[in-house]
C-alpha cells in the first residue's frame, strides 16, 4: 500500500506540473488574464530595484534601469515580462549574471526558460523609459500608473495581484524636488543634479508604485509623531493661506478615523500629498505620494458647500485606500470597484463629523444616486462586476457605476448585517489578507459567516446584475379612501423584476405624511396596510430615500412635485422628489419646460444648500438639453431674471456662487450678457459677489462662446490676469477652442488627432466642452463622427477615464434626432466593436438615441 501511495502521488505531481504549464496561453498584447494567472502561481518574492536619470529637457529621454528579483516554481515555460514599447528602448537584458537571449513580442520581453532556474532569479535591465504615462511638463512630472500603466515606463510584472518591494533611486535636476512611496533615505548634490534614494517600500502592485518630481514648495506638519508633507505648485498666497490648514484637517482626521475603525495602524511609511496642476482625476491612492488634483484642493473662499464637502470627502476616499485597495487589493481589475466601494462608503463616514449641520442622510443620497443613475438608465448599463480578460481594457471598467452604485450597495449590505457587524467582518478581512490580495468573494465569505441572510444571492441581483428596476405604483380609492396599492417592478426590457429592496412608501398629505415599509422582493406587491387610509396627494416610493431604481410618477403626484415642491418639509423626502422628478424627465414622463419652470419656482423658497446645488444642476441640464431653442427663448428671459434677484438677495456666499455659476450659464439675452460681460471687465462685484481667478475664467469662456465679437478681447485679457502659470497655460491651451472664426476651432478639434496634444487631459476636456457647447450644435455634429472614430486610440493612449470623458464632453451640448443617427449609424458599422467601448458611447449618448 505504501509504494502504490507513493506512485499515485507522483503521478499527481506530474498532473499538476502539466496541467500549471498549459494555463499560460500563447503570447498576447497587453496584460493577458490567462498569462497573469499563470505567473501568480509561479512568481513569489518579488522586488524591484529600479533607477532613473531625469534630465530637466522634457523632451530629452530618461535612461533606467530595474533588477528585478524573484523566485520561481517552475521553468516549463519561457517567462514573460511586460513592456509596452518599442522594442529599440530595451539595451540591454541580463538574467542571473548572464546576457540574455531574449527576444520581444506582443508588448512583452520574452526570457527563454533554458535561463530561468527554480528559486531565486535575478533580472537586470538597462533601458530608456517610456514617456505615456509619465506625465511630463515644463517643470514637473509625475507618474500615473494605473491600472496598466507601469508598463508603459518600465519592464515588469503589471498585474495587480504580483505585489513587490520597490526600491527607488532617481537622479533630478539641481533645483528640483523628488518624491515617491518610500521615505527618502539620503540626497547627494553634485554639479547640477540632486541624486535621490527611497527606502525600500511594502509590498505594492505595480499600479501603485509612483514618484514625482520638479518645481515643488512644500508645507510639512505633525500629527501623532508623524511627519506629513504637502508638495504643491500653488503661486496664490491667499488660496495657500485660505486651504492648507483644512486640507491637513482632513487628512489628520481621515487617518485617526480610519486607526479606529479598521483596528489597524497607519500601515505604510509615511503619507505626503503632492497637488497637481490640471490633473486628470481627483485624486490617486499612491502610497504615501498620494495625488490630488490642485483645483480641489485648493478652493476660492468663495466655495460653494458642495465644493467643500467634495473637498473633505476626496481627501477621506484617498486616504481610506491606504488600507482598502493599498494595503488589501483586488486580485484582478475586474473587481477594481471592491477598493473603490470601500473608499466612497467609508469617506462619506468620515466626513460626517466636518459637517455637523448637514442632513447626511441627504448628503449620501446627494453624492451617490444621481451619477449612478445617469448610467442605470442608459442601454449601456453595466453590472457592478464586469468580465475582464485583459488588463489593455481595465480603464473601460471604471465610471459612476463602481464610485457611485457600489456604496449604495454597500449601504444596503450594511442594513442587512447590521454596521457593527460589518466593521468587524471588515477588520477580519484586512488583517487575513494584509499586504495581500483578495475578492469582493472573500468578504462575502467572512460575513455570511454572521448573517442569517443569503448574502450571495443578494450579491448575484444587486453586484452581478446590470441595470435598475422601474418600480411604478397603482392607487384606487373609494370616498376619499384607499382601496388597493399596488407596486410593480420590471427592468428595462419590461420584463418581471427580481431586486429584492425594502421600500418605505411615504404617502403624502398637505400638512402631514406617513410611511409604510414593506419588503419588495417579487414583480408584484399589493399592500394591504394603506387599504382604508386616505388618499394621498402625493406618493414617494422611496420616501427614506434609500431604495433604488426608477419611480415611475403617477400623474397627480407629478402634478403636485411640479407646483408644490416647497410644501414637502422633509429636507430628504424633497430632495428625493427632486431626483425622482428629474428622472422622470429624463424617462421621457416630464417634459424639460415643465421641470425648468418647476425648478425657477421654487428657487426662492428652498434653504436647503445641497438641494438647491442639485436643484441648479438640474435646471442647467434640462435648459440647455431637454428644452428646444424655440423653448428657450419664451422661458429664457424670465429665468435669467429669476436668478438675478435670487443672486441679489441671497446672503449665504455658498448659494450665491452657485446662482452665479448657473446664471453665467444659462443667460442668453443681449441685456443680462452686456451686464456680465461688463462686471467682468472691470472686475467689479456681481450682486454682492465678488469674482474668483476660477469664477472669472469661467465667465469668460461663456460670454466668448455667447458674444463671439468680443471673444478675443476675453480670452486675451483673461489669459493675461492669471498670475498662476499652470493654469495660465491651461487656458491659452483651450483659447483656441473659443475662438470666434470657425476655421481655427476646427484647427483645434483636428489637433486633438495626434496623442501628444491630448497628453493633458485636463485641458483637452475643456476645450471639447467649447466646441460642443450646446449653442454650436450644429459644428458639433460634424465633431461627432471623428471622436468616435478616435476612442479605440484614446483608450490606448489615455488614462482610465479619458474615454468615457472624452465621450461626455463630445455630446456635453448635443440633443438633437442627428446626432443619435450618427451614433446609431456608426455602431451599425462597426458590428465587432469593442463591447466596453461600446457601452460608454451608450453611456453618453443615452440623451439623443431617445430622439427618435
Amino acid at each position: 500500500m505504501k509504494n502504490t501511495s507513493t506512485l499515485f502521488l507522483l503521478i499527481a505531481l506530474l498532473f499538476s506540473a502539466c496541467t500549471t504549464s498549459t494555463k499560460q496561453s500563447g503570447i498576447e498584447t497587453g496584460v493577458a488574464k490567462t498569462m497573469a494567472v499563470y505567473r501568480k502561481a509561479n512568481i513569489s518574492n518579488l522586488e524591484y530595484q529600479l533607477n532613473f536619470d531625469i534630465p530637466e529637457d522634457r523632451n530629452k529621454t530618461i535612461p533606467g534601469s530595474n533588477k528585478i528579483s524573484f523566485e520561481l516554481q517552475s521553468t516549463d515555460q519561457d517567462l514573460q515580462i511586460d513592456f509596452r514599447e518599442d522594442p529599440s528602448l530595451l539595451h540591454q537584458v541580463i538574467c542571473n549574471g548572464k546576457a540574455s537571449g531574449y527576444h520581444f513580442e506582443s508588448e512583452h520581453l520574452i526570457i527563454p526558460k533554458g535561463e530561468l532556474i527554480k528559486g531565486k532569479n535575478q533580472i537586470e535591465i538597462e533601458f530608456t523609459a517610456g514617456n505615456s504615462s509619465l506625465n511630463r511638463n515644463d517643470e514637473f512630472l509625475y507618474t500615473l500608473f494605473v491600472p496598466d500603466r507601469a508598463r508603459t515606463v518600465f519592464p515588469c510584472f503589471d498585474q495587480p495581484n504580483l505585489k513587490a518591494k520597490f526600491q527607488l533611486a532617481l537622479s533630478v535636476p539641481k533645483n528640483w524636488k523628488a518624491i515617491a512611496n518610500g521615505k527618502i533615505e539620503s540626497v547627494k548634490e553634485d554639479a547640477d543634479k540632486s541624486h535621490y534614494k527611497f527606502l525600500t517600500t511594502k509590498e505594492l502592485p505595480t499600479y501603485l508604485f509612483s514618484f514625482a518630481a520638479g518645481k515643488f514648495e512644500t508645507i510639512t506638519r505633525k500629527h501623532n509623531g508623524h511627519q506629513h508633507t504637502m508638495y504643491h505648485r500653488e503661486t496664490d498666497p491667499e488660496k495657500l493661506a485660505g486651504n492648507t490648514d483644512e486640507i491637513f484637517r482632513l487628512l489628520f482626521q481621515s487617518l485617526d478615523w480610519l486607526e479606529e475603525y479598521t483596528d489597524i495602524p497607519y500601515p505604510f511609511g509615511k503619507y505626503d500629498i503632492v497637488v497637481i496642476p490640471s490633473f486628470q482625476y481627483g485624486g490617486m491612492e499612491h502610497t504615501g505620494a498620494t495625488l490630488y488634483n490642485a483645483s480641489k484642493l485648493f478652493l476660492d473662499k468663495n466655495a460653494s458647500k458642495n465644493d467643500r464637502l467634495y473637498r473633505a470627502n476626496l481627501i477621506a476616499h484617498e486616504t481610506a485606500h491606504m488600507w482598502f485597495g493599498d494595503l488589501v487589493t483586488m486580485k484582478w481589475f475586474d473587481q477594481v470597484w471592491l477598493k473603490e466601494v470601500f473608499a466612497n462608503f467609508l469617506a462619506d463616514k468620515i466626513t460626517n463629523p466636518s459637517f455637523p449641520d448637514m442632513n447626511h442622510a441627504l448628503k449620501f443620497k446627494m453624492a451617490h444616486f444621481p451619477s449612478s443613475y445617469a448610467v442605470d438608465r442608459t442601454s449601456g448599463a453595466n453590472a457592478i462586476n464586469q468580465v475582464l480578460p485583459n488588463l489593455k481594457d481595465a480603464g473601460s471598467v471604471y465610471g459612476s457605476i463602481i464610485y457611485h452604485k457600489s456604496p449604495i450597495v454597500m449601504d444596503m449590505l450594511e442594513r442587512i448585517t447590521g454596521e457593527e457587524e460589518l466593521q468587524k467582518g471588515l477588520q477580519t478581512y484586512l488583517k487575513k489578507y494584509a499586504y495581500g490580495n483578495a475578492s469582493w468573494e472573500d468578504l462575502i465569505a467572512i460575513l455570511d459567516e454572521t448573517t442569517s441572510s443569503d448574502l450571495k444571492q443578494w450579491s448575484k441581483v444587486w453586484v452581478d446584475k446590470a441595470g435598475r428596476p422601474a418600480i411604478t405604483s397603482s392607487i384606487s380609492s373609494e370616498n376619499g379612501l384607499i382601496t388597493d396599492l399596488t407596486i410593480t417592478q420590471s427592468d428595462a426590457k419590461v420584463n418581471a423584476g427580481d431586486w429584492n429592496q425594502d421600500l418605505n412608501i411615504l404617502l403624502g398629505y398637505e400638512e402631514t405624511s406617513e410611511v409604510v415599509s414593506v419588503k419588495f422582493n417579487q414583480p408584484q406587491l399589493s399592500i394591504p396596510e394603506v387599504t382604508g387610509k386616505k388618499t394621498p396627494d402625493y406618493i414617494i416610493l422611496n420616501g427614506k430615500g434609500n431604495a433604488y431604481g426608477f419611480f415611475k410618477l403617477d400623474a397627480k403626484t407629478k402634478q403636485f412635485l411640479l407646483e408644490n415642491m416647497h410644501k414637502i418639509k422633509d429636507d430628504l423626502v424633497r430632495g428625493v422628489a427632486w431626483i425622482n422628478l428629474y428622472e422622470n424627465l429624463c424617462e421621457g414622463e416630464v417634459s424639460g419646460k415643465e421641470f425648468v419652470l418647476a425648478a425657477e419656482k421654487q428657487l426662492a423658497k428652498e434653504k436647503n444648500a445641497l438641494i438647491l446645488e442639485r436643484m441648479l444642476s438640474y435646471m442647467q441640464s434640462a435648459y440647455w438639453l431637454h428644452v428646444s431653442a424655440e423653448e428657450r427663448l419664451q422661458i429664457g428671459k424670465h429665468l435669467e431674471d429669476s436668478l438675478w434677484v435670487q443672486l441679489n438677495e441671497e446672503k449665504d456666499m455658498s448659494k450665491k456662487s452657485s446662482l452665479f455659476s448657473t446664471l453665467s450659464s444659462i443667460a442668453e439675452s443681449k441685456v443680462r450678457l452686456e451686464q456680465l460681460f461688463n462686471a467682468w471687465k472691470d472686475e467689479t462685484k456681481i450682486g454682492g459677489f465678488s469674482l474668483s481667478e476660477t469664477k472669472a475664467t469661467d465667465l469668460a469662456a461663456n460670454l466668448a462662446i455667447k458674444m463671439p465679437e468680443k471673444a478675443e478681447e476675453l480670452v486675451a485679457t483673461q489669459i493675461e490676469r492669471i498670475k498662476n502659470p499652470d493654469r495660465k497655460k491651461r487656458l491659452q491651451f483651450a483659447a483656441p477652442a473659443l475662438s470666434d472664426n470657425q476655421q481655427v476651432r476646427e484647427g483645434f478639434f483636428a489637433s486633438l488627432h495626434k496623442a501628444e496634444n491630448r497628453e493633458i487631459e485636463r485641458w483637452v476636456l475643456d476645450g471639447l466642452s467649447y466646441l460642443n457647447h450646446p449653442l454650436r450644435e450644429k459644428e458639433a455634429l460634424t465633431y461627432l463622427p471623428q471622436a468616435l472614430e478616435l476612442l479605440e486610440e484614446i483608450q490606448v493612449t489615455g488614462d482610465i477615464f479619458f474615454p468615457a470623458n472624452w465621450l461626455s464632453a463630445s455630446y456635453s451640448g448635443l440633443q438633437s434626432k442627428e446626432a443619435g443617427d450618427i451614433t446609431r449609424r456608426f455602431l451599425a458599422e462597426h458590428p465587432d466593436y469593442p463591447e466596453n467601448l461600446k457601452l460608454k458611447i451608450l453611456q453618453a449618448s443615452d440623451l439623443v438615441l431617445r430622439k427618435e
